[in-house]
């Protein structure tokens, strides 16, 4: 199996000398930052129910003496019976709601949900976002939202200050150098306390153009800084920097898994049976492609990371409890891509990537044969 690996990077490694040659990258799809009221429109319900997690702020303070009297309110009553309400659900779903003013509800479909339709009952979600459309007119929400434009769009011009400016976005696109396949919606949570993407958009919202979709939570960028008496900011660069580098690695990495999937299977059994502390990770985030798909931008987000001065070169190299491969594969990246004219895009490097991971464990996992005991 060693010399099988050998030979296949050896085989990959000239494919992609003879391929260095190549016609100018597509432009990539757009990246747009905003405050999105249909994620708002959730939040705010959930604050409201006491039942879900959120980050804290002068906004609070400011969602309270607005919204106060509704705390009785059917969708909020609602929101206490749901199975399950957390950081990340079901405002996962937010963009089902669209066409605001007008506030309209999409009718959402299991496929394209990112595995997330079996943590929930789409029926009762549904029923659920009708409420809160209720809840919308009743409160004249969009009379909230309006009024605190000004200060959404001072985030938005934060956040983007560490994208644009400071350089994260460039970053990353000439690390990369591959074409994104669809648009990039990042959404600054400010209620929010753990960020999240949806890679599709097609199950939650058909009536809309598809899109990739990032959710920056405040009480993530702020960390213990979320308190109370504390304003909300997006330009935090230190912290933006790990959901940047790392969700928007999916958008360049996805295709890429969908592309070499006998290639990525074949690497489970050497990674899945001989660690279980991965093995239950993987079975965590949904299986063995996904796992490794989590590592293999978790890598990438620390060379950059470590790179930019947002960490240390020792942090970089820590071992991780969930990216348990995270390290090695920066390793392997570092030395075999980063910096390298040999390859025209991370695109080229990919397969060798895997097959080089491959012969790397194959070889720790070939059985030595003893033989009669002379030597030769």
């Amino acid at each position: 199996m060693v010399k099988t690996s050998c030979l296949l990077l050896a085989a990959l490694w000239l494919g992609a000398l003879s391929l260095r040659a190549q016609t100018p990258a597509l432009a990539p799809a757009p990246v747009k930052v905003l405050v999105y009221p249909g994620t708002e429109l959730l939040q705010v319900i959930h604050l409201l129910s006491d039942t879900a997690q959120v980050a804290t702020s002068t906004y609070n303070a400011e969602v309270l003496r607005y919204f106060g009297a509704y705390r009785r309110h059917p969708a909020v009553r609602r929101a206490r019976q749901l199975r399950r309400i957390s950081c990340d659900m079901p405002v996962r779903l937010s963009w089902a709601f669209y066409n605001f003013p007008d506030l309209k509800v999409a009718t959402m479909q299991a496929r394209y949900l990112d595995g997330y339709e079996t943590e929930f009952d789409l029926r009762q979600m549904q029923i659920y976002f009708q409420e809160c459309a209720r809840f919308y007119y009743d409160t004249r929400f969009w009379t909230f939202f309006q009024a605190h434009a000004p200060l959404y769009a001072g985030w938005v011009a934060g956040f983007e200050r560490g994208l644009y400016q400071d350089g994260q976005l460039a970053t990353v696109e000439q690390f990369y150098r591959l074409p994104r396949e669809r648009p990039v919606v990042i959404t600054l949570g400010p209620l929010n306390c753990g960020s999240y993407a949806m890679s599709d958009l097609r199950g939650l919202n058909p009536n809309l153009p598809n899109q990739r979709t990032i959710m920056v939570a405040y009480g993530q960028v702020a960390g213990g800084g979320a308190l109370p008496g504390a304003a909300p900011t997006f330009y935090a660069p230190a912290r933006t920097s790990q959901i940047v580098f790392h969700e928007l690695g999916h958008a360049y990495l996805g295709p890429l898994f969908g592309r070499y999937r006998a290639q990525v299977q074949r690497l489970a059994p050497l990674f899945m049976r001989q660690d279980s502390a991965l093995s239950r990770a993987a079975r965590q985030r949904g299986g063995w492609s996904s796992y490794l798909e989590e590592n293999v931008t978790q890598a990438v987000t620390n060379l950059l990371r470590a790179r930019a001065g947002y960490l240390s070169r020792a942090e970089a190299r820590q071992p991780d409890e969930f990216y348990r491969l995270a390290a090695e594969l920066r390793l392997l990246i570092e030395q075999g891509y980063d910096g390298s004219p040999r390859y025209a895009d991370f695109g080229r490097f990919f397969p060798v990537l895997l097959a080089r991971l491959e012969q790397r464990h194959a070889r720790r996992t070939t059985p030595v044969s003893r033989g009669s005991g002379r030597r030769r």
